[in-house]
């Protein structure tokens, strides 16, 4: 290790196509190793003389080394993995892995066979057409478990991508430390074991994070095309995503050795990335059409407000983010300090550290302005990833300051020491958070033998569950939830909706099979009871699960099992 905490040199040996100013001595990026030692072309005449003639050597292939810091790396995404793997196989299918799986299965379908589709991109918060297709096709190949590994491999890769950027900006310590961090958090465990958008888009917007952390250290244009790819291609898959591309560009504007905010090559390739990113966006919005528009503007960009109180939002994301972006927030006071004792190249450095930290704030202060909690968990997770490299670097200059002054090992103590409980408290809110759902298998197990695919008709409260599990025996047009229901009156043409067109329904005995849990729709399933009771449903199972799971099965008068 050196003395800057570096266990290997991180900068590329590309010269770089952005603006090619040689860096102040003279000597280009990787021109010091080919300089330092060994005959150069100034080799004399009398070298060459003394060397043996006879046939030319041949030429081996170098046998690869083990590079230093994978192997730390390798480490922290072993403990990543088995803590996010435990909450694979710890519960049943959430209501929104249901929903998407389900839907990646009817969009196969229709791409295959033309079978008709609900209107998904109405309603949806990213594109049904990417990462349900995806999930599908993974719950085809390993059910369940398989679709919740393909999101651990993606939470691996971020956790990957954010120690390869750190380690390009500050250092393999730093980018050790980084990783650590962000594998440690919560969310990040509970995300590797939920089949849901966020993973993938997470993944696909932490390498584009990375993309221009290189485009800035050695890379050239493809590097520059590739990040804004990477944005367009995250924010279609979840649209919240798309909070986070003006990070991406002031990464290109800011980091490494050629950042600024006085130059025009810095800000050349920030609006480079952006334009990349406009163009592929644009292109898809174009071949997408107007549902998706409206879909988009439903769901992230005209959301409608909840109820949620402005403390309740932000004292939940302290709790999940709120040791990390302290962290980061003293990596800021310390780039500062620097910035104002070096000056010069160190400003953009404390500039990017601050981006870094606000990006980590994005999702709660977006979501604060919206009142409600929902997905917060998620999404803080998006932030994390940023500010886990300003987090990394302070952790790295903790452990090289107390070397310098103690020991190494009062170094590794001092940042494992910041690390572990993370972990520790990371490790319990995954469990909390994968707990937060009912086991539905019993429920499931329960509703199985009503249910056929046919003409009839099921109104169950969130039923994307037991649609996912059933999706063999039914269609999709069968599942109606209590949410947004219309009907037309058969005698007077009028249109209902709500209350009043679940009631017409039950007492005209068109849903067979009637399902209530007193969740979500509380309000609505205790308006409906005595007109189940009075139309002669019949209660025929009750099922509890959980402290939260209780469902109470209806079924229509004349209604039995079905013969399998």
């Amino acid at each position: 290790m050196s003395a800057d905490g570096r266990w290997i040199r991180p900068e590329s040996t590309r010269k770089p196509v952005l603006g090619g100013a040689r860096p102040a001595g003279g000597v280009a990026l990787g021109e010091r190793d080919r300089t330092a030692g060994g005959p150069g072309p100034a080799a004399t005449g009398a070298d060459r003389r003394r060397r043996k003639s006879g046939p030319p050597p041949v030429a081996h292939p170098a046998r690869p080394a083990l590079r230093a810091d994978w192997l730390p790396l390798l480490a922290v995404l072993l403990v990543q993995a088995a803590l996010s793997y435990h909450l694979i196989l710890s519960n049943t299918a959430f209501i929104d892995e249901g929903t998407y799986i389900y839907a990646g299965y009817q969009e196969i379908a229709h791409l295959r066979h033309g079978n008709p589709v609900s209107d998904y991109e109405t309603f949806f918060s990213g594109s049904p057409l990417i990462y349900p297709i995806v999930v599908a096709v993974a719950d085809f190949l390993g059910g369940l478990n398989g679709a919740r590994l393909l999101s651990l491999a993606f939470m691996l890769s971020a956790t990957a991508a954010v120690h390869l950027a750190t380690r390009r900006l500050h250092g393999s310590l730093a980018a050790f430390c980084a990783a650590a961090a962000f594998a440690a958090l919560g969310p990040t465990q509970f995300l590797g074991g939920l089949a849901t958008y966020d993973a993938m888009a997470l993944a696909i917007l932490a390498w584009a994070g990375y993309c221009a952390v290189r485009l800035t250290t050695g890379g050239g244009y493809p590097s520059l095309v590739v990040a804004g790819l990477l944005l367009a291609l995250a924010g279609v898959t979840k649209y919240a995503a798309l909070l986070w591309v003006p990070v991406v560009a002031g990464i290109a504007v800011l980091a490494g050795p050629r950042g600024s905010l006085r130059t025009w090559e810095a800000w050349r390739r920030g609006l480079l990335v952006l334009l990349t990113f406009v163009l592929a966006v644009g292109a898809a919005a174009l071949a997408a059409g107007q549902k998706y528009v409206n879909g988009f503007n439903h769901t992230t960009l005209k959301r409608a407000p909840g109820h949620d109180s402005y403390s309740y939002v932000a004292s939940e994301a302290a709790r999940w983010v709120g040791p990390l972006l302290v962290v980061a927030l003293a990596g800021v006071l310390v780039q500062l300090v620097r910035a104002r004792r070096r000056g010069g190249a160190a400003w953009p450095e404390f500039w990017l550290a601050l981006l870094l930290l606000l990006a980590g704030l994005m999702a709660p202060v977006n979501q604060i302005r919206i009142h409600t909690w929902l997905s917060l968990q998620k999404h803080v997770d998006f932030g994390a990833w940023f500010s886990c490299v300003v987090a990394g670097l302070v952790l790295a200059r903790a452990v090289l300051w107390l070397k310098g002054r103690l020991h190494l090992v009062a170094g590794v103590a001092a940042a494992a020491l910041v690390v572990g409980p993370l972990a520790w408290v990371g490790a319990a809110q995954g469990r909390e958070m994968n707990g937060e759902w009912s086991n539905s298998k019993d429920f499931v197990a329960a509703l199985e033998p009503y249910i056929v695919k046919g003409e009839d008709r099921y109104l169950v409260e969130n039923y994307n569950v037991p649609a996912y599990y059933l999706r063999k025996q039914t269609n999709w047009q069968q599942w109606h939830d209590l949410v947004a229901v219309f009907r037309r009156n058969p005698d007077t043409g009028e249109m209902q909706n709500g209350v009043p067109a679940i009631q017409a329904g039950i007492q005209a005995h068109e849903w067979k099979v009637v399902v209530l849990d007193f969740t979500q729709t509380g309000a609505i399933d205790k308006a409906i009871q005595p007109t189940l009771k009075a139309a002669g449903y019949r209660v025929v199972s009750v099922v509890t699960s959980g402290k939260h799971g209780r469902y109470t099965i209806y079924v229509a008068p004349g209604y039995d099992k079905k013969p399998r």
